[in-house]
């Protein structure tokens, strides 16, 4: 059999260049979703779904999200805000309704639900908008992509995050944390893509926890496209309450 062609590899100039494109880059439109997480233990049973809502936004270059996470009677367990932009990136919690507290950079993995492992931290994906990143090189993870090695400040976890961008459709396919001794800690996998309103968007993807080899798998279940969301849906103070959903859903 022929071996593979070489793929082609970017100077550290396009490389910066490809980065740039890829962090202003914006959505279509605002978008709201509806989720499920399942818990997969490497040993043992899957627990019951977990069901949240996403809701997300652009302001400029400025990327918004807030998510909504039920417990297993439906009632409203947490709720948090991200922003994320070229200054930096900040989260807000609320836990069952109380007053929003701004989460501490030091300690960003604070997971979504007892149980699971998926964090705000790997819905908001601030590393990638981190000062120090560089590319790395172009390779093929199921598709060819660029990649790139981004290190948090000085006494960050994690230390440093690899992630690999879709080469041709410029989104975040893979992401792998490290901590400060090198040493793999989690990896964020894009399982599936979907198309709705002929708009590609993410439908599946899982979080492994290298240690334990358990796993998150969220997958969408149902998205809006194309809103418009008040200010006031990102607002943290706003957190006590469950925010207003769109009318019309399209199932996945």
């Amino acid at each position: 059999m022929p071996a593979a062609p070489d793929l082609d590899q970017l100077t550290p100039e396009q490389g910066q260049a490809f980065l740039s494109g890829f962090r202003h880059s914006r959505l279509n439109g605002d978008l709201c979703l509806r989720f499920e997480i399942i818990h997969k233990p490497r040993k043992g049973e899957s627990l019951p779904p977990v069901q949240g809502t996403l809701w997300a936004s652009a302001q400029g270059e400025t990327h918004l999200l807030r998510g909504e996470i039920k417990d297993a009677h439906g009632q409203p367990a947490l709720a948090f805000v991200t922003v994320k932009s070229a200054q930096g990136g900040r989260v807000w919690i609320s836990r069952r309704g109380a007053p929003a507290v701004e989460l501490d950079e030091k300690s960003p993995l604070l997971p979504l639900a007892e149980g699971l492992i998926l964090s705000p931290f790997d819905l908001q994906l601030p590393f990638t908008h981190w000062p120090a990143t560089a590319y790395l090189t172009t390779e093929k993870r199921r598709r060819p992509v660029h990649t790139f090695d981004a290190l948090n400040q000085a006494g960050r976890e994690p230390a440093k995050v690899n992630f690999a961008i879709d080469r041709t459709y410029g989104v975040i396919v893979q992401a792998s944390c490290f901590d400060a001794n090198g040493k793999k800690t989690r990896t964020m996998q894009v399982e599936e893509f979907s198309k709705v309103d002929d708009q590609w968007m993410l439908a599946a993807c899982s979080v492994l926890d290298e240690a334990s080899r358990d796993a998150d798998l969220l997958r969408i279940t149902e998205a809006a496209l194309g809103e418009r969301l008040g200010p006031q849906t990102f607002e943290p103070a706003t957190l006590t309450t469950p925010a207003t959903q769109p009318a019309h859903f399209k199932k996945l």
